[in-house]
């Protein structure tokens, strides 16, 4: 009875030491509760807060460039690469800067644009201009607009996805290079095979109410992807992945070189010149090809990418065929023995089995909303984006040059130039 008493006792004790001890332990506790929800609203008021504008670039007719000079307008947008302090972070919401690259296809022919932040837009033009100066650079209203806010209706109807890489990020799909689109002259334009030609073909035969809108989101990438290239490139070539430095393995490395110094430090490096270079001649051609491929690919600096896609139309104008033409477009970019392109599924807008209808309209609800909102990295519409170099980008988004002859294309008639520096005023 006494014991029970004391233990009822002791616990009383705990329940009050522990009730009046809250300032300790109550704001630790709710913080860890209400973390995640409080980043959520920092980052919420610091998107609301920012100004977008959407630029529309118009090339001239007798423009002949490679994607190499959109790689060096992606140079300039990868410096924008900022992560904040801790302060920036967490207290103002500070989001590192993303870019829409997007290009659309509809009876009035097909555009190409940059969504950017305002705070951007000069950085934006000024990389724009530097490479294809005779070009003319607009803020336009959002094209989204001109549909309406909720889709699907009665009247409309849309398909849409996303796609995603079919082998991992340091592979790389089909570049530029392989398409003879480096040093031609003008001259030689019709030698150039701009893969961007099917699409930009396929963009213009739209009419009445049918669009079709592409979108790249894009930010800069750490170097996250390239570690990972590299653990495929030692795989390849028979290496085992590098250990982590430790003080024990450290230890065993002086006492390892202590040893080859005594006892042949020749035969040591012999020893590891062959394990360095006899996995090289193991490999066939087209695993040497490949491991070219990924360390090319890796010396490029890096984006994270969320490729959208939407065809949509009044009903009486759908037409399902465009899907796979979309698809079949893409397909060049693949290569067999490195990476390629592929929907997924569970982005897309049809589903099979239960509940069919109901999903299928969620889904293509879910990727209008976001295509017109530009959202991938944050919520309200997060998707997992996979990593892409420079070229790679450059590949699927550049401005064409004269070997795309669509009569759609819209391009500015003739190249403006300059005024003489010496004109009196």
């Amino acid at each position: 009875m006494v014991g029970t008493l004391l233990d009822s006792q002791i616990l009383t004790d705990t329940v009050i030491v522990f009730i009046r001890s809250w300032a300790f332990w109550a704001p630790p506790l709710l913080a860890f509760v209400f973390w995640e929800t409080w980043v959520g609203y920092v980052r919420a008021y610091f998107m609301a807060r920012t100004k977008w504008v959407l630029l529309e670039i118009r090339i001239p007719r007798d423009v002949a460039k490679s994607p190499k000079a959109m790689e060096s307008i992606l140079a300039g947008i990868h410096g924008t690469n900022r992560v904040g302090n801790a302060f920036e972070r967490y207290w103002q919401g500070w989001l590192t800067a993303w870019f829409s690259l997007e290009i659309t296809g509809d009876a009035t022919g097909v555009h190409f644009y940059i969504w950017a932040p305002e705070f951007f837009r000069r950085m934006v033009e000024s990389q724009i201009y530097a490479q294809y100066p005779s070009c003319e650079v607009h803020a336009i209203e959002d094209y989204t607009k001109q549909t309406p806010g909720a889709l699907p209706d009665a009247g409309w109807s849309l398909w849409g996805s996303e796609y995603i890489l079919t082998k991992p990020d340091a592979y790389p799909i089909k570049t530029y290079e392989e398409f003879d689109l480096v040093d031609i002259s003008s001259k030689e334009e019709e030698r150039k095979i701009d893969p961007l030609s099917a699409l930009v073909e396929f963009f213009g035969t739209f009419r009445n109410t049918e669009r079709m809108w592409l979108q790249m989101i894009v930010r800069p990438a750490g170097d996250s992807w390239q570690k990972e290239g590299t653990e495929i490139v030692a795989k390849l070539l028979g290496k085992k992945a590098p250990p982590r430095v430790t003080l024990i393995g450290r230890f065993v490395d002086l006492i390892n070189g202590i040893f080859a110094v005594i006892f042949g430090a020749e035969a040591s490096e012999k020893k590891k010149e062959d394990a360095l270079f006899a996995p090289m001649f193991r490999l066939s051609p087209g695993e040497t090809e490949t491991l070219k491929a990924l360390e090319r690919n890796m010396a490029k600096i890096g984006f994270e990418v969320g490729i959208r896609w939407i065809y949509l139309s009044k009903k009486q104008d759908f037409n399902m065929l465009a899907v796979p033409a979309v698809n079949g477009i893409f397909k060049q970019f693949a290569s067999p023995s490195l990476n390629g392109f592929k929907l997924n599924k569970n982005v897309s807008s049809s589903v099979d089995y239960v509940f069919k209808k109901t999903r299928e309209y969620r889904r293509k609800k879910r990727i209008y909303n976001a295509f017109r909102m530009r959202s991938f990295f944050h919520p309200p519409y997060r998707g997992k984006p996979m990593v892409l170099s420079s070229s790679e980008l450059a590949t699927i988004y550049h401005f064409p040059g004269m070997v795309v002859g669509a009569p759609s294309m819209e391009r500015i008639e003739a190249k403006k130039g300059a005024s003489p520096p010496n004109l009196p005023i």
